[in-house]
Order: C-alpha cells, then structure tokens, then sequence
C-alpha cells in the first residue's frame, strides 16, 4: 500500500472510532451524576469531590456530586442499580459495600456481585486506632490489658453496620480477646464528636478525621490499618508491626455503575477513570488527607474485584459479621 493510501485509511478508520466522551455517554448529556450513598464530609464523599474535576476532563462533562445516605450505604447503592446504564450515573462506594453489605443486608433485593460492574478504584483509605487522651492509654498493648481485665466493659465507635471502623473494631476484638459494644453512628462526623468528648473507649477511625485530631494531641493514636506506616503519622506503628497481620486489610474504595451498561461504555468509563485518579493534582489533594495511591489497571479491575471481595468475605465471615 503506498504511504499516503496508508495515512488516509489510518485517518478514516479514527474518525469512525467515538470519541471517549461520546462512549461513555452516547446519550449525549451533559452531566455526569456521581451519587456518594453516604453521608457529605466523610471520606467516600471528599475522595469523590475530589475526582470530579479530572474526571469530568476526561468524559468531557460537568460531574456532579449526589449525596443519599442511609442503611450503610444500600439507599444511594441501590438508586444507581436503577438508573439508566447510560453512562452517566456512577456510585463511589467501598469494599465494604461490595463484601459486607451482602452479609449483612441478605434481604436485600440485590448484590452488588451481580447488579454492578466497576469501572476504577479510586484509592485506599486506612483506618487508625485512636482513643481519648483523658484515657492515660499510650500503646496498642495498653488498650489490649484494659480490654482484657474482668469485667472490663468497653465500647467503639463504628459509622454503621458493616462500615470500615465496624469491621476493624470486629476483626480487633477477636484478635485481641477484648471485649466490647459497638456503638453506631451516622457518620464519622458524629462518632468524632463523642469520641473528643471522651464517651467512646476507641475507635477505628477514618485517617481523614483521625489525622488533624491525633496532630492536635486530641486524641492519641496507637496504631494505623495500613501495610505500611504513614508518612502524615510516622511515629504510628502498623497493626502489622504490633503483631496483628490478619488485620492488614487495603480498605479501598471505587466507582461503579449497573450491571446492564453496555460494555463499550463500560471500557470507556475505564479508560477515563484510569486517567483521572493518576491525575497528579488528585493524587496529592488525596495524599495529604492520608489515602494510598491503589491503582489498578483497566484490564485487572475483575481479577481485583473477584479475589479483594472474595478476602474481605473470609474475613468478615471468620469473625462472625452477619445479619443485625
């Protein structure tokens, strides 16, 4: 074939190619929805927030932020299985939900499995194991004794069933043999409260909320959920590093959309998302509020999915998590 016969059918067969916006939404809005099933201020929403801008580059579109919490997360969940596969509704939601919810919720009309397909991971989010200063707790081991002696009667604060510090609060006491009440919150924002107020024995909170209050010496930090310490905390050891391994669990988070969206859509949405959480204004908007860079290829995203959601099951299942 002669080289210019060669540029122009390369030209052709591209221009017949949609452009990636136009996959991804062949409805032609001009609007994304990127419903949080949380509540507004906590981490799935900042992280969300966050993503919308580079996001939005790469579809071509305006992504708007929709709150709708409730029942940990299974509400705004749900809201996006029903909605149009186009394209332009997403859910950014977390393993918990993919894992645990299913455990908990098995009335539920739906699995996340089978009613949801992913299209990125938008980073990894530890938790760290604060407690009141009030309590004179220094160490990991500290709380461990305290929990330990009879009679003891501790409580932790958790944001819901199934959420990321009720799973880890869970997994802590059967590694531990501590005992203790879960106490359920609405979110991080209203656990926090009472945990400075000195009402909550401990708890696994999000690193976004437990960062500035452990900076501020509000509350003392003994351990963090990560595989490795963090440096925004480099003086808080791992879990890992304390002896407690089974606990060193990546809490990561990610954006999906129902199952039926064709799957051209879905590579596209792949592809866009890839881009945009390597953005490097987002990967340092989120570092500096303490989330790991988690990045999985487009071509991994099943193979990640199928063997995370599999792990996060064993877990929840070995320390008893089930129906309320």
């Amino acid at each position: 074939m002669h080289p210019m016969t060669r540029r122009i059918w390369l030209a052709a067969a591209l221009a017949a190619i949609p452009p990636m916006q136009a996959m991804a939404q062949p409805g032609g809005g001009k609007t994304t929805t990127l419903v949080v099933p949380f509540a507004a201020a906590g981490p799935t929403d900042f992280m969300a927030r966050l993503l919308a801008q580079p996001l939005g580059r790469e579809l071509g579109t305006q992504v708007i932020i929709d709150n709708r919490p409730g029942a940990s997360g299974n509400i705004g969940t749900k809201q996006v299985m029903a909605a149009r596969p186009d394209g332009l509704t997403l859910v950014h939601t977390t393993v918990a939900m993919q894992a645990i919810n299913p455990l908990m919720y098995p009335d539920q009309n739906f699995h996340p499995e089978r009613d949801l397909v992913p299209v990125g991971i938008t980073g990894a989010l530890p938790n760290v194991l604060v407690v009141h200063p009030s309590a004179g707790i220094k160490t990991l081991a500290e709380l461990v004794a305290k929990g330990q002696q009879k009679n003891a009667r501790l409580n932790f604060a958790t944001f819901g069933p199934g959420s990321s510090p009720h799973f880890y609060g869970t997994l802590f006491q059967k590694l531990t043999q501590v005992v203790a009440e879960p106490i359920a919150y609405k979110g991080s924002g209203d656990a926090a409260k009472d945990m400075l107020a000195g009402r909550i024995d401990y708890m696994f909170d999000s690193m976004t909320t437990a960062l500035p209050n452990a900076k501020a010496d509000k509350l003392v930090a003994l351990a963090i959920t990560s595989p490795e310490r963090s440096a925004l905390l480099p003086d808080v050891p791992t879990l890992k590093e304390l002896g407690y391994g089974a606990a060193n669990l990546d809490f990561w988070l990610t954006l999906q959309v129902p199952a039926k969206t064709p799957p051209e859509i879905v590579q596209a949405l792949r592809q866009a998302v890839s881009k945009a959480v390597q953005d490097p204004q987002y990967q340092k908007n989120v570092a500096a509020r303490g989330v790991v860079n988690l990045y999985v290829a487009p071509d991994q995203l099943d193979a990640f999915f199928t063997s995370e959601t599999a792990k996060w099951r064993d877990t929840a299942l070995s320390i008893g998590i089930k129906a309320e």
